[in-house]
């Protein structure tokens, strides 16, 4: 715990017209008092921001994430924007553009929120333990031009409806858009931007106070009040640098936090009117400071303390002046591996465990709300349990825990509570079914229903008391009118504006007939196993597929507009008829012919990545090529129509070598085609065209992990910086602890 120099990043050279590299994370917290915990720039101490914080448009790729076939990824993320964008006295509001086909996420044109499923965007390398990333491309200024989304699709799997040892997608989403915002991780524990998440929480789906004042401090619409201090040891009197300063409001919940600075002096802004408590904390477990940028010294040998209270009136901004705190102490409480935020219910008791370091008998353990009780409390040394009870009139919100020993040491975990009301409940909805273009008048009945409560049935969201939305009518009924929707059978979910949820499985079933509109490749082996990719609408999980009247058992139906297909062995000939049809008895045709010839399979393109402009050779690995065959780069995966073909040099059955064309800023699909028989196989995303379009930017700096030279800007200097959601590799779901987002 003593003063730990996190080292800087090398200054990039900034020549015009080069793609630059940075050896690491080029954000840090600039000197001079800060409100919240900020993106910055290294090199000049500039805080990121948005030039029109009003109209930040975020949109959702289409295709999702291959682990969920009902397009609910898109509420999901759309919930993480709406949460955003309800924070109040804030300028900052994200627009949600809707789904969109285009995977350019490089382009500064669109802020894109999608899966990456086989390391198509270069950042998944081996076996990655990133989650997800968000790379914010910024000028000297601080000025954000662009920052997107990123999911790790290729090594963790993702969920809209609690399958275990995945991660929420809700969860993840609103985690990231904090960085789309200019957020970097926060202290508190329980924060929707703190550095660690599990599979098993999804508390993260709401904002804290942390998250909302922090907006309400960077991009005002209306003047809040503030608290300022300094923090200085009672030694030397010297300043404490980095200390993590958090305010409590009048019933013990957090309300703001953020990090002095080198000099230990702070300033806390976007606070209502109200009696606050201001508490200093070194910033060392379960947070510490390499989960932030580097470029600033953190002190973490201190003692946390209670330093002052305030009563703000208005706008002002009151100081608590300059406080002493003791020098460093043997406890902790708190570790990464604890699944924070740990949940406590109004009206029950909550049996809780949370790690540390020097926790003895003889200790006492408090919550900062006094009407919420701590009792049974068991001390293990590295660990402490205790029973929690809440009063059923508490106010959600989080809470801090604080420890001290018999030797009078204390510690203080800032957040670690969270308090919830229960999970909602849906016993029934009233019809279970409906039509595809929607009208229908549903009631839901259970308990647990709160004002601000969202349902969500397949990839529609209804927000209480929004147009089109639905209405709770009291604590145990909800109704609202159906929108259109996907076909399909359905969860009805009842989320709480706290992010808890509950849900009456397949409770509701949109029924409509699937549609085709093509299949790709129109032919295949006679031998079988050719991968047929169809498109439509109204594709739903349980689909039969015939050719020739014979079931093709490896379907698989990756989204409502999208069905994979391995095929049986045929007889050669046709064309014969290829037959869908759904589980309400409805179907369509499309059709389908064998040839002897075996398949051309392509597997791997190397290397994966080139300039824009051209003239890479690339390598396509597989089995089954012959003389003549193509390929093709940019082409559709669904119809094999578009894309450019490419000078194509057989080399042998399982290699082909061709010279890329120049094309657009991008992945791009590559696909190999025997010209005489039609037969085909894609690889999705296969190479990646780096590079801006013409008509912007600066020159930009990666930082690894991240594909070599994913961006080149012209004129200016400008710079990228990637916030990394991070899996530490052993643990409970799956095997797997919490995830660590390292910045």
């Amino acid at each position: 715990m003593n003063d730990q120099q996190l080292p800087s990043a090398a200054p990039p050279v900034r020549p015009r017209w080069r793609r630059l590299f940075a050896p690491a994370l080029v954000v840090a917290l600039a000197a001079g008092a800060t409100a919240h915990v900020r993106l910055r720039f290294v090199e000049n101490g500039m805080s990121l921001f948005w030039p029109d914080p009003s109209a930040v448009s975020v949109a959702i790729q289409a295709s999702g994430s291959d682990d969920i076939h009902d397009d609910s990824h898109v509420p999901a993320i759309g919930s993480a924007v709406d949460q955003w964008n309800a924070a109040g006295g804030t300028r900052f509001r994200m627009v949600n553009s809707g789904v969109t086909s285009r995977t350019d996420w490089e382009s500064d044109g669109i802020h894109l929120v999608t899966f990456d499923e086989n390391n198509a965007s270069g950042f998944f390398s081996g076996g990655s333990g990133t989650v997800a990333l968000t790379p914010v491309s910024f000028m000297e200024s601080g000025r954000i031009v662009d920052a997107d989304v990123i999911f790790n699709g290729k090594d963790f799997r993702f969920t809209t409806s609690g399958q275990a040892g995945r991660f929420d997608v809700q969860d993840v989403a609103a985690h990231e858009l904090g960085h789309v915002a200019g957020l970097d991780h926060t202290g508190v524990c329980g924060a929707t931007m703190y550095p660690y998440v599990d599979s098993t929480v999804i508390l993260h789906r709401s904002l804290s106070l942390d998250e909302t004042s922090a907006l309400a401090g960077i991009y005002p619409s209306t003047a809040r009040g503030a608290i300022s201090g300094r923090i200085r040891r009672s030694t030397d009197g010297s300043g404490v640098a980095g200390a993590h300063v958090s305010v409590r409001d009048a019933a013990g919940r957090l309300a703001a936090a953020g990090l002095a600075d080198a000099s230990g002096d702070f300033l806390v802004r976007g606070l209502s009117p109200g009696a606050y408590t201001v508490v200093a904390r070194p910033l060392d477990q379960p947070v510490s400071a390499a989960n932030l940028g580097g470029g600033q010294t953190v002190a973490t040998d201190f003692e946390a303390a209670v330093i002052g209270s305030v009563t703000l009136e208005g706008t002002e901004t009151t100081s608590v002046g300059t406080v002493d705190v003791a020098g460093d102490v043997t406890v902790r409480l708190g570790r990464k591996s604890d699944r924070f935020p740990l949940r406590v219910i109004a009206g029950r008791t909550t049996s809780l465990a949370v790690g540390g370091v020097g926790l003895v008998g003889g200790s006492v353990l408090t919550a900062s709300d006094p009407s919420v009780a701590v009792s049974g409390v068991q001390w293990f040394g590295s660990s402490v349990a205790a029973q929690v009870t809440v009063p059923a009139d508490a106010p959600p919100g989080h809470l801090d825990l604080t420890v001290r020993t018999p030797t009078g040491e204390r510690d203080i975990l800032i957040g670690g509570l969270e308090v919830t009301p229960a999970d909602p409940e849906v016993t029934s909805v009233e019809p279970s079914s409906g039509p595809r273009e929607g009208g229908e008048t549903v009631t839901l009945r259970g308990s647990g229903f709160r004002r601000g409560a969202r349902v969500v049935i397949g990839d529609q969201v209804h927000v209480d008391g929004r147009p089109g939305g639905c209405t709770v009518v009291d604590d145990t009924t909800i109704t609202l009118v159906t929108a259109e929707t996907i076909a399909g059978t359905h969860d009805v979910v009842v989320i709480d504006p706290t992010g808890v949820e509950g849900r009456a499985t397949d409770a509701f079933s949109v029924s409509a007939p699937p549609v085709l509109h093509g299949l790709y490749p129109p032919v295949g082996s006679v031998s079988g196993g050719t991968l047929v990719r169809l498109s439509g609408e109204d594709l739903v999980p349980g689909s039969v597929v015939t050719i020739d009247g014979v079931v093709q058992p490896h379907v698989t139906v990756r989204s409502p507009t999208r069905l994979e297909l391995f095929t049986s062995p045929g007889t050669v000939g046709g064309p014969f008829v290829l037959e869908l049809t759904s589980p309400g008895g409805a179907s369509a045709a499309l059709a389908f012919a064998f040839v002897p010839e075996a398949d051309p399979v392509a597997t791997a393109v190397h290397p994966r990545r080139g300039d824009r402009a051209g003239g890479d050779t690339v390598a396509v690995s597989g089995h089954g090529f012959e003389p003549g065959d193509t390929v093709v780069v940019g082409a559709d995966a669904e119809s094999g129509e578009g894309g450019v073909v490419a000078a194509t040099e057989f080399v042998d059955s399982g290699r082909l070598l061709f010279v890329t064309p120049g094309g657009s800023a991008g992945a791009k699909n590559v696909l190999v085609r025997d010209p005489d028989t039609g037969q085909a196989s894609v690889v999705v995303a296969g190479f990646t065209y780096t590079g801006a379009d013409d008509g912007g930017g600066g020159c930009a700096a990666v930082v690894p992990p991240g594909p070599p030279g994913w961006r080149r800007v012209v004129g200016g200097s400008g710079w990228i910086v990637l916030l990394l959601l991070c899996a530490l590799r052993a643990g409970r779901a799956r095997g797997r602890s919490p995830v660590s987002v390292t910045g």
